[in-house]
């Protein structure tokens, strides 16, 4: 299994700086990971959300999560939901993210929510299905996302690590989280693995991500 993540939060000034790439990456992840791991991370919900207030249980906090994993994590108001679970929810997301019984797609959203409901506490379950090669890779598709959005530069490392994964789908997934982080680093991988790259998807989520990157 390999090492978890040793997290230290990123600064504010950091999660500042980074916001503007977020939200114009954001809007390539639909078209180019496709399937729901880029819907789980990323993609807009229309139907409004109808969950009760937060529990005082554990299990009413258990019922709140799945209820809320019905939804986008990234929809505004489901993420304002998640926030107000705050740290207990962690254990219960990284559990369904982790488990083989849980059907893929849910995994995925539960991967993405782990980067909503709490970005620093929940990076190193991500971390952990980013570099299991056994995952399902719309798990991990979905993990490359969340991981940027909890650590912000400190997540350059670990996905450069995954720029050359197996599965194409978690290569574009993996391009574009590195293309809403730039900089030098990030700009010459993604240079490099353009040269190197046979899947046409994948080349065209490089060459977005360039376009992110500062020369």
């Amino acid at each position: 299994m390999p090492t978890p993540l040793l997290l230290t939060s990123p600064g504010l000034r950091s999660r500042t700086s980074l916001a503007r790439r977020w939200l114009v990456g954001s809007a390539l992840g639909v078209l180019a990971v496709g399937g729901l791991a880029a819907e789980a991370a990323l993609a807009p919900v229309t139907h409004s959300l109808s969950v009760d207030a937060a529990p005082s249980t554990e299990g009413g906090l258990r019922d709140r999560v799945l209820g809320l994993l019905e939804h986008s994590p990234l929809e505004e108001g489901a993420r304002e939901q998640w926030r107000e679970l705050g740290t207990g929810a962690v254990p219960i997301l990284a559990e369904l993210a982790k488990s083989h019984d849980v059907p893929s797609e849910r995994r995925a959203l539960a991967v993405a929510s782990l980067a909503v409901v709490a970005p620093p506490q929940g990076a190193d379950t991500i971390g952990v299905l980013l570099a299991d090669p056994h995952a399902p890779s719309e798990v991990r598709a979905s993990a490359a996302a969340a991981l940027g959005r909890s650590l912000g530069l400190e997540a350059t490392s670990p996905l450069l690590a995954q720029l050359q994964d197996r599965d194409a789908r978690v290569r574009t997934a993996v391009a574009q989280a590195l293309g809403r982080l730039g900089g030098q680093e990030v700009r010459q991988a993604l240079e490099d693995q353009v040269a190197l790259e046979e899947s046409a998807q994948v080349r065209e989520a490089l060459q977005r991500s360039l376009t992110l990157t500062e020369p």
